[in-house]
């Protein structure tokens, strides 16, 4: 196993592929962070009617949503695997 280090980066190579660690998704993060504070806002300001609780509840059900996409992401941006160069896949047969 050979872990080399990189700038903001760690790789780790690992068989026929390697993991690689870096901050490359931090601006889809924020962007997702950003629209889940804005559909918990409206859905906030939204649910304070009975006449709009419904509609209220789906902007809380959009933004849970996104909470589960940003758990996503952050596993995602800490650590995702990538094929070595000029290795080939195994044969299965």
């Amino acid at each position: 196993m050979d872990i080399r280090k990189k700038q903001k980066s760690l790789q780790i190579d690992a068989g026929n592929h390697e993991i690689i660690i870096e901050q490359r998704y931090q601006v889809l993060s924020n962007l997702n962070n950003l629209l889940l504070g804005i559909l918990f806002l409206i859905g906030s300001v939204l649910f304070l009617s009975k006449d709009h609780q419904t509609f209220a509840i789906s902007f809380f059900i959009a933004g849970s949503f996104l909470m589960v996409v940003r758990a996503v992401m952050d596993i995602a941006k800490n650590t995702h695997l990538k094929r070595l160069r000029g290795q080939k896949k195994p044969d299965s047969g």
